[in-house]
């Protein structure tokens, strides 16, 4: 079967707008479709074409101007998505915004209220955390790819051989499912602190990881931290995430098994969650 390959450019027209600006045929018939009332580098009818808002050149308020964020191919309609200065990271257009109102774990499958299990939609990660550049990397960053996130500290010997594997296992799935990318989180430094950006780019130094953000929390001891980690509290810890930010591998549905097992573990729960669609 082939999986999904998302075409940044080409599907943002699909998105509903939801910003608080206007287009063209809101209520203003004299404004000129081939004019750019708000100087973003998008024409007035294109704005209309991409639910973005005509009199404002950054429609969803995120620093990036609309035609900024089309010509990088990320959704000038969701504040989250959008490139970073630093970092070649694959940063996903999000075509499908996360339910973020029903986002968080619903205690509905083998285990109960406190971690993320298959088919849950996970909320943003690391608001006002950094990575290894000091910009603040959330999850929701990386919407329309698939992720998978490892949950990881400094101290931890099992976290530093898995950190080892990860750029090679990216390029393996990569060959197979382009849109999708790694997300290493760091939870903890070696004195169980929240950790700096210096040991963030060690970390990323050390195991050959540029490419993959490493991103450290704001605070480590806050809920929607721990929620990522499977019902024992063990790292390294693995979920891996549709481009909707829907789980679709979580340790708590694989008893014993912390992260999918190599590339072709990964690449058959990709597999298997585009065979049930």
């Amino acid at each position: 079967m082939r999986l999904l390959a998302f075409l940044p450019v080409l599907l943002i027209g699909c998105l509903a707008p939801t910003n608080a600006g206007m287009t063209p045929d809101d209520d203003d018939a004299s404004i000129d479709p081939a004019g750019d009332e708000d100087g973003d580098g998008l024409s007035n009818g294109d704005e209309g074409d991409l639910g973005t808002a005509y009199d404002e050149a950054d429609s969803d308020g995120d620093g990036f101007d609309d035609g900024i964020e089309v010509e990088a191919g990320t959704n000038p309609n969701f504040e989250w998505s959008h490139s970073f200065e630093e970092g070649d990271y694959i940063v996903g257009n999000c075509p499908v915004i996360p339910d973020e109102d029903n986002a968080g774990p619903t205690g509905t499958g083998s285990y109960g209220e406190d971690a993320y299990q298959e088919g849950d939609i996970v909320a943003n990660l690391a608001i006002g955390g950094t990575d290894m550049y000091g910009q603040e990397t959330t999850l929701y960053g990386f919407c329309g790819n698939y992720v998978l996130i490892t949950m990881s500290a400094e101290w931890c010997p099992p976290c530093q051989a898995l950190a080892a594997t990860l750029a090679e296992e990216q390029e393996t799935v990569r060959k197979r499912v382009p849109n999708f990318t790694m997300f290493e989180f760091m939870t903890q430094d070696n004195a169980g602190e929240e950790p700096a950006t210096s040991v963030l780019k060690k970390w990323t130094k050390n195991y050959d990881l540029a490419g993959i953000p490493v991103v450290g929390p704001a605070d480590n001891t806050t809920d929607d931290v721990t929620m990522w980690l499977i019902p024992d509290g063990g790292i390294p810890a693995g979920t891996l995430l549709a481009p909707d930010m829907t789980v679709i591998w979580s340790g708590v549905d694989h008893p014993g098994q912390y992260n999918p097992s190599g590339a072709i573990d990964i690449k058959n729960a990709i597999r298997d969650y585009e065979d049930s669609l």
